[in-house]
């Protein structure tokens, strides 16, 4: 069994979103997966489709009241990932074991007496973003650390202080703890501040930073509200993409190169599958374009056949004589009315001497 402490002291650098797609990746490939939620804000517990408000048996019982790890296993909408949920009482458990002795061991022992290794391939532990008890706690009972950052300065300035966190339970409470990897986390590769960030990530830790890379992605800020990981929410995303991507890596990372080559194969197939489906799609479109040319065709031929008789006799009747020479509006006007005297007339030329009276009264006469 392999135990992954999911940890960086500074907030929002997406441990709950890499510990719960990480959990279901690795659940997806056949491992049975342990999430364990150590956050007193219980974004994880959310994400798993848990109400941290509802939950009676907790993380906090395992640490305070050493309620055995069975008793507080729960099941999730996906095979082999199973949840220990958290509320906001976790909040307390600092000061609740301010002064017991081996406060910091209380996790890996519970672990160990609950045979977790029998029932389980990995366990997943989500950390505050805090260096105190409950980080403490995970960092003695893991065996590997992941640390999510994002590509901006001031998360390499807490790096400091965690690596020394790191070394200090390595000395003292655990020399089988080691750093798996450094994931860089929301990266947007179009700045150069993400680029000049990661250069200096690799040239401090170099091989520990791995080659995948989480893009900012909406489906990966959504896929909590719905309670569910990324692969239910939205599998063709860049997000999912992406946990796919480092799920496999991270296996390579630890030593489970079969089960990462079987994954590696896995998705290689999924996506020659998904190639072949697109072809056949396009396949079928080219087909219906190319009958609607043929049925366009056809009604062209029919077009420049034979036009039935009333049509004939129609366009005879209507079509103008091409020959005839087109008649200007004037004439076409004159043609139309009466016919007028012309102006010689001798009796209009005599008439139109007189005066206006006479010639009434000669009209009249």
């Amino acid at each position: 069994m392999k135990r992954i402490a999911v940890i960086n002291q500074k907030g929002g650098v997406g441990k709950t979103t890499t510990t719960v797609n990480l959990g279901a990746a690795l659940a997806h490939h056949g491992q049975r997966t342990l999430l364990l939620d150590l956050d007193p804000q219980a974004n994880m517990t959310v994400h798993v489709d848990k109400r941290p408000d509802m939950e009676s048996n907790t993380l906090t019982n395992l640490l305070i009241d050493d309620t055995p790890l069975a008793d507080l296993v729960q099941t999730t909408g996906l095979a082999n990932l199973f949840v220990v949920p958290s509320d906001t009482s976790l909040a307390g458990v600092e000061q609740v074991l301010a002064n017991r002795i081996g406060r910091e061991t209380i996790l890996r022992r519970a672990l160990d007496k609950g045979k977790a290794e029998d029932n389980f391939d990995f366990v997943l532990f989500d950390c505050p973003p805090s260096l105190g008890v409950l980080s403490a706690n995970a960092l003695v009972a893991a065996d590997y650390v992941v640390i999510p950052m994002q590509a901006e300065y001031l998360s390499l300035q807490g790096m400091a202080k965690l690596l020394e966190v790191i070394d200090l339970v390595q000395t003292q409470l655990n020399p089988n703890l080691q750093i798996a990897c450094v994931l860089p986390c929301m990266l947007d590769s179009r700045t150069n501040l993400s680029m000049e960030v990661l250069a200096e990530i690799k040239e401090h830790f170099g091989d520990l930073l791995t080659k995948s890379r989480i893009r900012n992605n909406v489906k990966l800020a959504e896929a909590p509200s719905f309670g569910r990981s990324i692969f239910e929410h939205a599998p063709d995303s860049n997000g999912a993409q992406d946990y796919a991507e480092f799920a496999i890596e991270f296996m390579q990372k630890i030593g489970m190169h079969d089960v990462a080559e079987a994954a590696l194969a896995a998705l290689a197939g999924d996506e020659e599958e998904e190639e072949e489906e697109f072809e056949e799609d396009e396949e079928e479109l080219e087909g219906e374009e190319f009958e609607t040319e043929d049925e366009a065709a056809g009604s062209d031929e029919g077009a420049e056949g034979e036009v039935p008789e009333d049509e004939v006799t129609e366009n005879e009747v209507t079509e103008p004589d091409a020959k005839a020479t087109p008649q200007p509006l004037a004439e076409k006007a004159i043609a139309t009315t009466s016919p007028e005297p012309p102006l010689d007339d001798p009796e209009l030329v005599e008439r139109s001497d007189e005066p206006p009276a006479a010639a009434e009264a000669s009209a009249d006469a």
